[in-house]
């Protein structure tokens, strides 16, 4: 099992009071496996997510990431994880606008002190993988909002993590753009042996998730039946990624 939260709770001190963003939470993850969770706004997604990603702490509960306790780690240590096994894909990336496609995608290899040509190779491997190789000398503001989610995803996996992380990566986009984004997702877990946890506001894009979790004032339950509607009605090529996972 690469990714274990057992018990997981968390709390907010709010002007209002106090705020449950997690209650009691537990999921499991292993390699080559997407798991998605869906809610409404203010449900606990992106708290869920950061504690997944060792960026912040629960009140109780555990946080195993590939048989170590990640919540009991040395900030510096969780740091290291965070740069060399765990990506994320988050609904706003931060960029650094005036780069090149290519530029802002090695970028990511360059702060771990890689040479600049070692990172370049990866960085067209990664543009390649994601399908967006002929966009390696624009810059992002000439790109289309898919070109953009795909850059960014090809920014979380240029380190070759084992994790990925994604809130919400299809946001804003047309149905297509959709589907095409959430099938290269289920292509990375099948052929890269990554595991991806996905949230969304909506169960429909996590098609290409299994199982498909919901989560609603910070408790989380399974939701297959919204996944299998999804499935049917909107997205057969992203199902059809998760069947061949499941082959």
């Amino acid at each position: 099992m690469l990714l274990s939260l057992q018990q997981v709770s968390k709390r907010f001190q709010t002007a209002s009071g106090e705020r449950v963003a997690l209650d009691d939470v537990s999921l499991e993850l292993e390699r080559g496996q997407i798991m998605g969770v869906y809610g409404p706004s203010g449900s606990g997604k992106t708290t869920l997510l950061r504690i997944a990603a060792g960026l912040q702490t629960p009140d109780s509960g555990t946080v195993t990431y590939n048989g170590e306790r990640l919540d009991q780690m040395p900030a510096a240590e969780r740091q290291r994880y965070r740069r060399q096994e765990i990506s994320c894909v988050w609904a706003a990336p931060s960029w650094q606008e005036r780069l090149s496609v290519l530029d802002q995608v090695a970028t990511m290899l360059l702060v771990d002190r890689r040479s600049h040509r070692s990172a370049e190779r990866r960085a067209r491997e990664a543009l390649e993988a994601c399908e967006v190789e002929h966009c390696v000398d624009m810059e992002l503001g000439d790109l289309s909002d898919g070109e953009r989610q795909r850059v960014a995803i090809a920014c979380a996996i240029v380190s070759e993590p084992r994790l990925l992380l994604a809130d919400r990566p299809a946001l804003g986009l047309s149905l297509l753009e959709q589907e095409a984004i959430m099938t290269l997702l289920g292509m990375l877990a099948r052929e890269a042996k990554v595991a991806v946890l996905i949230t969304d506001g909506d169960a429909e894009p996590l098609v290409a998730a299994k199982p498909v979790l919901y989560l609603r004032d910070g408790k989380l339950v399974n939701s297959q039946d919204a996944q299998e509607r999804g499935r049917l009605y909107r997205f057969p090529a992203a199902a059809a990624a998760t069947q061949a996972l499941d082959a």
